[in-house]
């Protein structure tokens, strides 16, 4: 229960008991101040401040606000300003006993209260503020950030309103592909505060490493040549050896043939020179022809066909009843004759 004797302590109130013997020795001014109200107020604001008394200590807290405030009004005090905060906080009017209570504690004169009520004060007065919230209109551009406050991530995202408890608090922004962002604000219970953010874009990723274009596979090389024989011209030389050989032969025999016809001239003897010195011509011919394609076997890198070719160039001074042909194969080699008569 309140302690009566509290409005007996009023400085005015106190002058007013003793009957003026403080105002004998206080300054001149303090004593013009002191009797400034006169004995109808100071009455009205004693009645209302007992009669304030009596009703907070019934409980009735709404009718004692009213006395402690006209006995304010009368004559300000700091005593009244307590008991009227007190009286709206009993009420359940946190906001205005908040107000009540920041300017009971602004008030000059508060320790006259006396030092356990300036206590009370000011640990109820933060009691209130922690239970009230200010508000903080987060707007980012561009809109969608999340919103965190100390450290507490928000329901929502921006723009939104958060309501925060009042006091310095930290508010973080944070969006995908953005810088994050903190501001410092400071949140009064009951007030709004706009807070607009514009968003810096983070550094852009690093570009993907270019993608090599295929690279074309190498052309295959060519097969190898197919390494060229020898027999062929071998054997075409050796056929040209040969038919060299049986050249000589058949033309020694149509010398000889010869001189026995000169001799003794017979049909069968000119038919012997003249069938001898036939066979060495076309044996010769044939030795000719060979030995030519032979030597084009072994120094020419032309296919077989263009062998032929340079072969039957080679040969253009036989004989126009002899007609002679290389044969040239990878394998085989020789020539072909015919023989008109």
């Amino acid at each position: 229960m309140r302690n009566s004797s509290v409005f007996v302590s009023f400085p005015l109130m106190l002058a007013l008991a003793i009957g003026g013997a403080a105002v004998v020795s206080a300054p001149a001014s303090a004593v013009a101040q002191a009797a400034a109200p006169d004995k109808k107020t100071r009455d009205a604001a004693r009645k209302h401040y007992a009669d304030g008394e009596k009703a907070f200590d019934a409980g009735k807290f709404a009718e004692a606000h009213e006395l402690f405030k006209k006995a304010n009004e009368l004559i300000p005090s700091a005593h009244a300003e307590y008991w009227i905060a007190m009286a709206l906080d009993k009420q359940g009017k946190e906001g205005e006993a908040t107000a009540a209570l920041e300017q009971f504690l602004a008030n000059p004169s508060k320790d006259k209260a006396g030092a356990d009520r300036v206590k009370e004060a000011e640990d109820r007065l933060a009691e209130l503020k922690a239970k009230q919230t200010g508000e903080v209109n987060v707007i980012t551009s561009p809109a969608g950030a999340a919103i965190s406050v100390d450290g507490q991530p928000q329901m929502g995202e921006a723009p939104m309103i958060v309501r925060i408890a009042p006091g310095k608090r930290i508010v973080s922004i944070s969006s995908p592909g953005y810088k994050d962002v903190e501001r410092e604000v400071e949140v009064k219970a009951g007030e709004r505060l706009d807070l607009n953010v514009t968003l810096e874009l983070s550094e852009p990723p690093p570009e993907p490493a270019p993608v090599p274009e295929p690279v074309a596979p190498a052309p295959e090389p060519p097969p190898p040549p197919t390494p060229k024989s020898k027999v062929p011209a071998y054997v075409t030389l050796g056929i040209a050896g040969a038919s060299t050989l049986v050249g000589t032969f058949f033309g020694i025999k149509a010398l000889s043939a010869k001189g026995e016809f000169n001799d003794k001239p017979t049909a069968d003897k000119a038919d012997d020179v003249e069938r001898n010195a036939l066979i060495a011509d076309m044996a010769f011919g044939v030795a000719i022809t060979l030995g030519v394609t032979g030597i084009v076997l072994l120094t020419s890198d032309d296919s077989g066909e263009e062998k032929a070719q340079r072969a039957r160039r080679a040969v253009t001074g036989s004989r126009p009843k002899l007609r002679i042909a290389p044969v040239i194969a990878p394998t085989v080699g020789g020539a072909a004759a015919q023989l008109t008569f």
